[in-house]
C-alpha cells in the first residue's frame, strides 16, 4: 500500500526507501549472478 503524501516532511524518508530498495535490489541482484557463475 503506498501513500501518497504532499506533506513535505515526508519526502525525504519516501526517498530513503526508495534508494534503499533500489541498493537491495542491485545487491540482490548482483549475488545472484555471482553465485551462477
Amino acid at each position: 500500500m503506498t501513500i501518497v503524501s504532499n506533506d513535505p516532511s515526508w519526502w525525504s524518508t519516501i526517498d530513503q526507501n526508495r534508494s534503499y530498495s533500489y541498493f537491495v535490489v542491485a545487491a540482490s541482484t548482483i549475488n545472484v549472478y555471482d553465485w551462477g557463475q
